[in-house]
């Protein structure tokens, strides 16, 4: 999952409990040459936040160092010409609309039937 301010900071969230290492790389980290390092949270959630400039990027998360996983709730996939699965990214210039995706999920919300009225 991802988050984004308005300010183009992007937190980077995902469940991966038997993850070792967890890593974003992208067009933004010039993909494994400059790879930020998540940071473990449990029960098993990897996060982290950046700054990433304006404009339209692909990322991936590289776990432990030899699988590279999309992220499917980012702003869309897309299948590179080698047929990975890449994440894309888009960060709006400063003044645009924004639209975030909530970093966790919402509770869900458990109702109860309303008792039947008493006979009689």
């Amino acid at each position: 999952m991802i988050g984004v301010e308005l300010s183009g900071a992007v937190t980077f969230r995902v469940f991966l409990p038997h993850a070792s290492r967890v890593q974003v790389v992208g067009t933004f980290t010039d993909w494994r040459r400059c790879p930020i390092d998540l940071k473990r949270e449990h029960p098993g959630w990897w996060s982290g936040s950046l700054p990433v400039d304006s404009g339209d990027h692909k990322f991936c998360y590289l776990v432990d160092d030899s699988v590279w996983l999309a992220d499917y709730a980012a702003h869309g996939v897309i299948l590179d010409p080698g047929g990975h699965w890449l994440s894309r990214l888009r960060i709006p210039c400063v003044g645009h609309e924004i639209i975030t995706r909530p970093i966790a999920p919402a509770p869900a919300r458990v109702t109860r039937p309303e008792p039947a009225p008493a006979a009689g």
